[in-house]
């Protein structure tokens, strides 16, 4: 008897078993179904053609006016007839239509204050938002002098703050859907992306929160009660409420479409687990190495960003395939790449 033959006899092993081993994982590896055509880019492409660049010329067109008719409607019945003013040029356009007691409507302060901004924009930005701009501004004016000239009725509230919630909502919204459009509701905004786009500033949202509160700070001189402290501040409390829940609705519309969760899975079955995954899911997944550091034993980590509404059937596959993997769902904020969101604005 060799040596090589005692030492298989003593260790219970058979001769030649590392060949049968690697042969058994051929044989495994070439019985699992194929994987499905990888996806590219052209895959997430809309169809071609007239039909869709007219159905996407559409689709602009009403999120467009959806967004400026929300800035109108906030701004001319819900947060001017309750005595308080926000930021930005919509807040311009309240004190001065307050100053000079109807005299100068909105809609005209909104035009004339926005209009050398969008054209400063279009030599200095992408001429695509500049236009989508200038026909957000024109459509808000537009709103707005049909809701002065029909007498479209203005909500005063009992307790204002219903009026800064609601005006805060609606701002915020619009502003998130014009961003989303490639475009702005105008004003600050346009402000942003200009310096955004020519300077290294790392203080933006520090320059627009200070404009901001000068316009704020403004109102002060406008609303103010004599004698009345409190009469003459709660305008100024009312406005950083709006700002709030602007900022907030603005973040949730604008970021909440494109978070995601991400899952990192330790199993023993990295080849079935992926191409269930990827065929059933159609999302992509990155294998790495792991080592547990108390037992040494190196199993395969899995790394899969899914969307929100694939939780359900990400959780049962985990289940059918390896019950006894080890997986961790994190929240991902936001996903730019493929299969995701891939604009550039």
């Amino acid at each position: 008897m060799t040596d090589e033959t005692r030492t298989q006899a003593e260790t219970g092993e058979r001769p030649g078993g590392e060949a049968e081993t690697q042969t058994e994982n051929k044989t495994e590896a070439k019985a699992l179904p194929p994987l499905p055509p990888k996806k590219t880019k052209e895959s997430f492409l809309p169809p071609g053609g007239p039909g869709a660049r007219a159905f996407y010329v559409a689709r602009t067109l009403l999120l467009l006016a959806l967004s400026a008719f929300l800035v109108a409607l906030s701004s001319y019945c819900l947060i001017a007839p309750n005595d308080f003013a926000v930021g930005g040029v919509t807040g311009i356009a309240i004190i001065l239509e307050r100053a000079s007691d109807g005299k100068i409507p909105q809609s005209v302060s909104i035009f004339c204050v926005n209009f050398p901004l969008i054209a400063v924009s279009f030599f200095l930005v992408k001429k695509k938002f500049a236009l989508l701009t200038l026909t957000n501004v024109v459509l808000q004016s537009v709103f707005l002098t049909l809701m002065e000239r029909l007498g479209m009725p203005r909500l005063e509230f009992d307790e204002k703050i219903f009026a800064a919630l609601a005006g805060g909502i609606g701002i915020g919204s619009a502003i998130a859907v014009a961003l989303k459009l490639g475009g702005s509701t105008g004003g600050m905004d346009v402000v942003a992306v200009i310096v955004q786009k020519k300077f290294a500033a790392n203080s933006i949202a520090w320059m627009l929160f200070f404009l901001n509160c000068l316009v704020i700070a403004s109102s002060f001189f406008v609303y103010r009660v004599p004698g009345d402290a409190s009469a003459s501040v709660l305008p100024l409390i009312m406005a950083a409420c709006e700002q709030f829940v602007e900022s907030k609705a603005n973040d949730t519309i604008t970021n909440g479409f494109h978070s995601a969760i991400e899952f990192r899975i330790i199993t023993d079955k990295p080849e079935e687990m992926s191409l269930a995954i990827i065929s059933r899911l159609g999302r992509g997944v990155t294998s790495l190495p792991a080592t547990g550091m108390y037992t040494k034993e190196t199993h395969a980590m899995l790394v899969c960003v899914i969307h929100r509404r694939q939780i359900t059937a990400f959780r049962r596959v985990i289940k059918e395939v390896d019950p006894d993997s080890f997986a961790v769902m994190s929240n991902v904020s936001q996903v730019l790449g493929l299969g995701f969101f891939s604009g550039d604005n």
